[in-house]
């Protein structure tokens, strides 16, 4: 392919450039008085235009800068997420662009993104000294994004990041809590009622963090000793296993419920919510939905002398295990 590089003589400092491809002849300047500059600036144009043709010929349409494909994944794929989720995957996202738009590689076209790009990407993630399951899980959100470039979205044909490996992840085994520690977890959430109810249900139900923070006060039967944990994406609500369930409580349970309700149910900020906000925090507004507790449970926990305690820990408490040996 022929690439013809010129100056009109009078009429603009800068060269121009002029090549068919395809059939079809394209023109453009390039900004530059040094002929070397021009040439090379000319041949990363033809190696666009001959892929834009390729893709052409393949049915793709146009490829697109990844920058543009972090939008639409947050406009299009972010809201079927559960509100913890959202969050998580956002701010990997954000990470993610500050790297590929900001950084090195200047917001390059997707279907220019290589394998190696990706590894480069999250060996900055793994140099920053976060833990290798991390750093999997912002391999795992970029394999998603990619995976929707190549269908529905049909912009490349192929995922960079299934070309990468995992890191190998050590595993932790979870902290099970006694009687006795459970009651000193209560105790070091004296001062955070919030932190308190969330503990007791998680003790008493073993619903994991997102389910147990998205209830609402219509979801508690206080008559029946019931609560009902469910699922419904058009609420911004998703269970774990996409599926709604009501679990009975114990007279403890429910009476923590209670005191929660009479303390806090009818009191300014009104709100639907069981676990609300009682201050501004950042952007949100007194009322609004608790989004998470994971830094009240990790201090509240170091209080009580263990401090590597996980809110996912909680699912595996006393109660709710011999309630399953039971059942099998």
């Amino acid at each position: 392919m022929k690439v013809t590089i010129y100056r009109r003589k009078g009429e603009t400092p800068y060269w121009q450039a002029q090549v068919y491809v395809g059939g079809k002849r394209y023109r453009f300047s390039c900004q530059t008085d040094d002929k070397a500059t021009a040439r090379e600036y000319a041949r990363q144009r033809v190696e666009e235009l001959k892929a834009r043709h390729n893709r052409g010929l393949t049915g793709l349409p146009d490829s697109i800068r990844i920058s543009q494909v972090f939008d639409r994944y947050e406009r299009e794929a972010l809201p079927n997420l559960r509100p913890s989720s959202q969050l998580r995957a956002l701010a990997i996202v954000n990470r993610a662009r500050s790297w590929f738009v900001s950084g090195p590689l200047r917001d390059p076209n997707v279907a220019h993104i290589q394998a190696s790009d990706i590894a480069a990407f999250l060996e900055t993630r793994k140099a920053t000294g976060v833990k290798p399951r991390t750093v999997n899980l912002h391999r795992a959100i970029l394999h998603r994004i990619f995976r929707l470039c190549v269908r529905p979205w049909l912009l490349i044909p192929s995922n960079p990041v299934s070309a990468t490996e995992p890191l190998r992840e050590e595993p932790r085994e979870p902290r099970l809590l006694s009687d006795p520690e459970y009651a000193a977890l209560i105790a070091a959430s004296a001062d955070h009622p919030m932190l308190r109810l969330f503990v007791t249900l998680a003790w008493e139900t073993g619903a994991r963090s997102g389910e147990l923070l998205q209830l609402e006060w219509a979801d508690v039967d206080f008559e029946h000793l019931f609560v009902t944990f469910a699922n419904d994406p058009t609420r911004g609500r998703q269970t774990k296993g996409r599926r709604s369930r009501t679990l009975p409580l114990s007279p403890e349970g429910m009476t923590a419920l209670r005191d929660h309700a009479a303390a806090f149910r009818l009191s300014d900020p009104r709100s639907p919510y069981v676990f609300k906000l009682l201050r501004p925090d950042r952007s949100r507004r007194p009322g609004d939905r608790i989004l998470r507790l994971y830094d009240a449970l990790k201090a509240a926990a170091k209080t009580a002398g263990f401090p590597k305690l996980r809110p996912h820990d909680l699912l595996l408490c006393t109660p709710f295990r011999e309630a399953v040996w039971a059942s099998t």
